[in-house]
């Protein structure tokens, strides 16, 4: 029956595409994922937060756990613009701050971005004056800020800055999650 194997084939092109785009469609989700903010919470256990932050695309290194650890964006096809890092400290195995870092080489490209990360952390909570108080109350802003906003996240203060790298390796922004406390 030339007919009916025709139809199989034609349809094995047909869900084989359906399945190539499903693929595409989740793997531009999770790039887009891990573009926008942190959203992770303090207090969570070494692999908690590992996981958590797999989920941002940063992955953590084959070393022995120490108090502060370093994750670096996962590996992932395509040219990138700037370079991602973030740094998890923890007191008694739980984590008690969390910081991401961007290089960019492009400052308007750095602002861009910075600026992509400021709407999209507003449209979950608004700019929080009293968190940028608070921020100020606890710790100076980073040497070279050019601009800065804080925000409330449950019971953390976020503060996302706009950085002048002091070296051309340094960082042009930072995303710190701190305790309210």
């Amino acid at each position: 029956m030339p007919g009916r194997a025709a139809f199989d084939r034609s349809l094995a092109r047909v869900t084989a595409s359906a399945a190539l785009l499903l693929a595409l469609a989740a793997t531009g989700c999770a790039a887009q994922r891990g573009e926008g903010p942190l959203d992770v919470a303090l207090g969570l256990s070494r692999s908690e937060t590992a996981r958590a932050l797999r989920h941002h695309d940063f992955c953590p290194r084959l070393e022995a756990a120490s108090e502060e650890e370093v994750y670096p964006r996962c590996d992932r096809p395509g040219a990138g613009f700037g370079a991602a890092w973030v740094v998890a400290r923890y007191d008694g195995g739980r984590l008690v701050r969390l910081q991401r870092f961007e290089r960019w080489t492009d400052e308007a490209r750095a602002a861009e971005r910075w600026n992509l990360l400021i709407e999209k952390r507003a449209a979950r909570t608004p700019v929080s004056q009293e968190a940028r108080a608070r921020l100020l109350a606890r710790q100076p802003i980073p040497d070279g800020t050019r601009s800065w906003a804080a925000f409330r996240a449950g019971d953390d203060l976020v503060g996302v800055y706009l950085l002048r790298p002091a070296t051309a390796d340094g960082p042009s922004i930072l995303e710190e999650i701190l305790p309210a406390r």
